[in-house]
């Protein structure tokens, strides 16, 4: 079994441990005062992650009405701007993205109280007043579990006993089956679309097909492709979708694959999420790529 599998079939418990340990953190351990804006940013599959727990958030109809921005860790200092008051988590598994470090290093400065999202390994991360922990290393680049653990954390801190509820019965639900999948996904996709959450899903399966299996889709909001790149459509194009009820594209993109997601809950997302890092991996197993073929990186 590959590295990533095993990733794979391991991350529903590491939901249940990280859920559990983030609902016995002492009050006292964070800021005494309750947050007036949230602000969530990281590079590649931790940008990923800070958009969907952004989503997931703002999803849950019982949430404190704080405001809440996900962004590229680029962006903190050029387009947002944390200060006092706000609490920042930069999300990044080794706790090396340099990127990330310079952007919570500057929160931190503007009196923002600022939090590290990282692999259990990493104990301590300049600039940071608590690091919250998630899933063990992982053993190859392509991340998975540490992204949905990344998730898991910050909502089950941010919303408490709604997300831990339902990061239970997301634990409690079955792999997708790979054989099946591998007859449905064939040699991948040429492009993949969606909208909101499902954008940056869909831009997660991406960059996991050219981590597993050296695929290059090209990736748009549904929208966006729409306004230009779908002039450049071929014949010979296979376009995924991760799909919404409320996407107003959905007649005309006529995908061959379509992963939905369903319900209003704040997790909703999440099966779609696991699907698509599934379907990468079967991808690269009917290509014949070993999917641990980019070895882990300290960036």
């Amino acid at each position: 079994m590959s590295h990533v599998e095993e990733a794979l079939r391991q991350q529903r418990q590491y939901w249940r441990e990280i859920s559990g340990e983030v609902s016995k953190i002492p009050h006292h351990d964070l800021s005494p005062e309750a947050p007036k804006r949230i602000i969530l940013f990281g590079v590649g599959s931790s940008h990923h992650a800070a958009r969907l727990c952004e989503f997931s958030y703002l999803r849950d109809k019982s949430r404190a009405r704080v405001p809440i921005v996900a962004c590229s860790s680029l962006a903190v200092g050029v387009e947002v701007f944390p200060t006092k008051g706000d609490w920042v988590f930069g999300i990044s598994h080794r706790g090396k993205t340099r990127a990330t470090l310079a952007a919570i290093e500057l929160s931190e400065r503007s009196g923002a109280y600022t939090l590290a999202v990282c692999g259990r390994d990493v104990v301590d991360v300049p600039g940071a007043r608590f690091v919250l922990n998630t899933t063990p290393m992982e053993k190859c680049e392509p991340h998975t579990a540490s992204l949905t653990g990344a998730v898991c954390a910050v909502t089950s801190l941010l919303m408490g006993t709604k997300a831990l509820d339902e990061w239970d019965a997301l634990a409690s639900m079955g792999d997708p089956g790979l054989e099946q999948l591998k007859e449905k996904v064939g040699k991948g996709p040429t492009v993949i679309l969606g909208e909101w959450e499902a954008e940056w899903i869909a831009r997660e399966a991406a960059l996991k097909l050219i981590e597993m299996a050296r695929v290059t889709p090209r990736v748009y909001s549904s929208e966006e492709f729409f306004h230009g790149p779908h002039l450049a459509r071929q014949s010979e194009d296979v376009i995924w979708q991760i799909s919404m009820s409320k996407d107003l594209r959905n007649d005309e993109i006529k995908p061959a694959y379509s992963v939905g997601i369903f319900g209003s809950s704040p997790l909703a997302a999440i099966p779609a999420l696991i699907e698509s890092q599934w379907m990468a991996l079967a991808v690269a197993q009917n290509l014949g790529v070993n999917p641990d073929g980019v070895t882990a990186q300290s960036f």
